[in-house]
């Protein structure tokens, strides 16, 4: 006799995207497609592409005022009201000069993150739990490339992304871009949903002991005390591990020259918090405090579709 449940999960996984699903990549003016070309720019050394990103990020930050100010509102939306807002210029030039070497990065041939031995034994006793894992990162670091540490250990994991990211390649940067992404993960055991009515689709993985990957910093309708902000955002990973009884863990990824690292943070046990809101503000302490040791890496809170716009200043 078919066990359902076996039925139900068997007709999740049939709707994810596997990688080696790669859409071709398009094509497009000369010039562009030099400009995106992984051969091309794999020809230079890594070290060598990472120093001259940081150089010529470094002089934009001083000639181009546009560049210097759409930093400066990024890291004043992350940290104007936490403990690091007098650091507001300095650290406003690293997240310019490490957005263009995440750019810079992104085009080159990925390579594995790799990861301290604590966080590899975190990693493996969660995967080795026999329970549902949820993984939960931020837009920190170099997002190609933190879900790699998953397929280093051996683990198969279902990430959850935007509609955009199943739109068919056009032949301009932006379908390059969406290639590329594809291509990158060709060779890793990731599957990808799309976030909007998938939550009935995770809670069937994770009830399954699969892993999920989710983006905690994603607008939501849980107003969360954030960054010194009420910052409206989502708390479907909360409820999501609540519900399956599903351990939390939290991933942050970062860089070290040309060299990409993933930590590990312990384990958040849904079944030791008393409710969903409880678990979402546990989650929420520990990526607000990995943001603001690292500020510079995280994405611009301030682009279309990210926290920014909603979030408002914490009363005095």
């Amino acid at each position: 006799m078919t066990d359902p449940r076996s039925e139900e999960l068997a007709a999740v996984e049939a709707i994810a995207r596997h990688c080696s699903e790669t859409p071709p990549m398009p094509g497009g003016p000369l010039g562009l497609r030099v400009k995106t070309s992984v051969p091309l720019r794999a020809i230079v050394p890594a070290r060598v592409a990472v120093a001259l990103a940081e150089r010529r990020a470094a002089r934009s930050w001083e000639r181009e005022p546009q560049e210097r100010e759409r930093a400066l509102a990024a890291m004043r939306t992350l940290v104007g009201d936490t403990p690091r807002a007098a650091e507001l210029e300095q650290l406003a030039r690293a997240h310019a000069i490490e957005s263009r070497v995440k750019e810079t990065m992104f085009w080159r041939p990925w390579r594995t993150a790799s990861i301290e031995e604590g966080s590899a034994a975190r990693l493996r006793a969660a995967l080795g739990s026999g329970r549902g894992v949820l993984v939960s990162a931020c837009h920190q670091g170099s997002l190609s490339t933190q879900f790699s540490v998953l397929h280093a250990v051996g683990a198969s994991v279902w990430v959850a992304t935007g509609r955009w990211f199943f739109e068919p390649p056009t032949p301009d940067f932006w379908g390059r871009r969406i290639a590329r992404w594809w291509h990158g993960v060709r060779k890793r055991d990731e599957r990808y949903v799309p976030t909007e009515g998938s939550f009935a689709s995770l809670r069937t993985l994770l009830a399954h002991g699969r892993t999920v990957g989710i983006f905690f910093d994603m607008p939501g309708s849980r107003t969360t005390r954030f960054l010194g902000k009420q910052v409206p955002l989502g708390s479907g990973s909360a409820r999501l591990a609540k519900e399956t009884e599903a351990l939390v863990v939290p991933i942050r990824a970062r860089r070290e020259g040309d060299r990409i690292w993933v930590d590990v943070h312990e384990p958040l046990d849904a079944r030791e918090h008393p409710d969903h809101e409880r678990l979402h503000e546990a989650l929420a302490a520990v990526h607000e405090r990995w943001l603001l040791e690292r500020p510079a890496g995280v994405e611009d809170p301030n682009r279309e579709g990210s926290w920014g716009a909603g979030a408002v200043k914490q009363a005095a």
